[in-house]
């Protein structure tokens, strides 16, 4: 199955390792980073042009997602 990231982006349930908010990245220095890290490495994909609210990471790319949290757990638990 897929969950739908936003912008007509979605990728597989079996790939996404954790989904959390954005807002956890000013409360972590090692999250944002992880997250400048990957930028770096051309990783990261912003979906949209509108403020991110929800980070997807897979085992090769981060997704910046303009979907809440709630909304891509709800998306990803549908299909279980």
């Amino acid at each position: 199955m897929f969950t739908h990231l936003g912008m007509q982006v979605s990728i597989p349930d079996k790939d996404i390792i954790l989904i959390m908010s954005i807002k956890s990245l000013d409360k972590s220095k090692l999250t944002s980073e992880f997250l400048h890290s990957r930028k770096i490495l051309n990783q990261v994909v912003q979906i949209g042009e509108g403020q991110p609210k929800s980070i997807v990471i897979t085992s090769d790319t981060i997704y910046l997602s303009p979907v809440s949290v709630s909304t891509l757990y709800r998306r990803y638990k549908i299909d279980y």
